[in-house]
């Protein structure tokens, strides 16, 4: 069966509390079509079944392909499932609890559909192609409203003896704490996680304390959360109430990621979730701090604490991985080989197959060659600038390279900014500045038998729109921050 596969299709399904995620997946993992479909406010059970299933069809549709084309559907739910009878047990805000979703979905499907916790998934989708992929044990921590968890040993999802291993979430971390969502009091979510923010921000302000995040949300409004975005902000502007609620929930992140590595000892504990998208640059440096100073030392280095990198695509790359497995396939088995294409440095220039470059380009990790009519505009802006924030250096990540080499065209030194530097370590990317020859050299040698993926950027800075950008920067604060 799983050879028979190889050559075929996957659909993985993220099912969320605002939106549901259908992507259709080749077996190595490259994304062919994504469908997103808002979930129904009604929360009508039967309804919101309906939308998961035509999210399946119209991906498959936008595919271009035939159903009998797609191995199987893998179908990530936010809540607690029991896979082995392909029933969702219960889902908050969702009202699926007690429907056996498996056998209904793979009738009106006409394909194999098999059922996952949605952050049990997104650790695995990591394992399998995200910040996680040379590691064989991860624990997942994804910090949204609430905090959720995976684990993976050897490959395999940790699932435990009631399909309920891996909460970490609800692991108490102050006793007689905070009540939970569950009921319990002190979990690590109703002490660090987004809900828990909002709650503690909200009693400074009413204490009396002066926030500025008040001019981006109204606190008043219970019902109505404190986005991440705006707590970004806040930290941004170095907001003394967001700045001590967010420190003290990354102190308690840190301790639960000690707790963990006594228990586990796994190769890399993972953060994602929206809450690290907005603010991980300030959270993980907290709580790498509060690990490193752990005095119960391990017999040898290992134990990284990591940021995730597939962002939307990790839960349905997870569904993906899932139904592989359950059809008898191996997905961390041999890798896709990548083919690059041959850069070669004459006289100063450099060619790519060839063909002589006259200005930035960029070789993702997947091979994918994008010139310097198709850079991001803020990459691009970044050359001319000889820097790189976050944001661009987030690009050159794409595709989840080993390594990075920058072949400096320009005059002056590229520096990296203090965020850019932060991505770097905790997606574990390696990343060179290097003039052109030695750049090209570098990349054409790097570890090519060990199926190392690796980027290339060409930073040639446009002069004309360089000597703008400096004319504009002068006398402001350089945009370190900003991205």
């Amino acid at each position: 069966m799983a050879k028979n596969n190889r050559n075929k299709l996957f659909v993985g399904v993220d099912v969320g509390g605002t939106k549901v995620l259908a992507a259709l997946v080749a077996a190595d993992g490259r994304v062919l079509e994504r469908e997103r479909i808002s979930t129904p406010r009604e929360k009508n059970p039967a309804l919101v079944v309906e939308v998961i299933l035509d999210t399946v069809r119209d991906v498959i549709s936008a595919g271009g392909v035939k159903t009998s084309s797609v191995a199987g559907v893998g179908m990530a739910i936010p809540g607690v499932v029991d896979p082995p009878a392909g029933k969702i047990v219960n889902t908050a805000n969702m009202n699926l609890g007690g429907m056996e979703i498996v056998p209904l979905a793979a009738k009106k499907l006409g394909l194999p559909v098999f059922l996952g916790n949605d952050v049990n998934l997104g650790t695995l989708g990591e394992k399998w192609l995200g910040t996680a992929t040379d590691a064989q044990s991860v624990v997942g921590i994804f910090v949204g409203t609430g905090i959720g968890g995976g684990v993976i040993i050897d490959g395999r999802l940790v699932t435990g003896a009631r399909q309920s291993a891996g909460e970490v979430g609800h692991m108490v971390m102050q006793v007689g704490g905070p009540r939970c969502g569950c009921g319990a009091r002190g979990c690590f979510e109703a002490i660090a996680g987004r809900g828990a923010m909002d709650r503690d921000i909200r009693a400074a302000v009413k204490g009396g304390r002066k926030s500025i995040i008040e001019g981006w949300a109204d606190l008043g409004k219970l019902d109505e959360p404190i986005r991440s975005g705006a707590i970004r902000k806040a930290l941004a502007k170095g907001d003394p109430v967001v700045t001590e609620v967010l420190t003290r929930a990354a102190e308690v992140m840190g301790w639960a990621c000690v707790s963990i590595r006594h228990l586990i000892d796994p190769e890399v504990i993972l953060f994602g979730g929206g809450v690290i998208e907005a603010c991980g640059g300030f959270i993980l440096p907290i709580v790498e701090k509060v690990v490193q100073a752990d005095p119960l030392t391990g017999a040898c280095p290992g134990g990284r604490v990591l940021e995730s990198a597939l962002g939307d695509d990790a839960v349905a790359l997870g569904a993906v991985a899932l139904a592989q497995q359950q059809l008898g396939m191996n997905p961390f088995g041999k890798t896709r080989r990548v083919s690059y294409p041959k850069l070669a440095c004459a006289d100063g220039r450099l060619s790519v197959s060839g063909r002589t470059c006259r200005g930035s380009f960029l070789i993702r990790a997947d091979g994918t060659v994008i010139g310097a009519d198709q850079l991001d505009d803020k990459l691009a802006s970044d050359i001319d600038r000889a820097r790189l924030g976050d944001r661009s250096i987030r690009q050159l990540c794409a595709a989840r390279p080993h390594a990075v080499f920058v072949a400096q065209a320009g005059r002056e030194p590229i520096r990296l900014s203090n965020r850019a530097q932060q991505t770097l370590h905790y997606r574990d990317v390696s990343l060179e500045i290097l003039p052109a020859a030695d750049a090209v050299k570098a990349f054409t040698d790097y570890d090519g038998q060990k199926q190392k993926r690796k980027a290339f950027l060409l930073a040639a800075p446009r002069p004309d729109d360089a000597m703008r950008d400096k004319d504009n920067d002068n006398g402001k604060k350089d945009e370190d921050e900003d991205d």
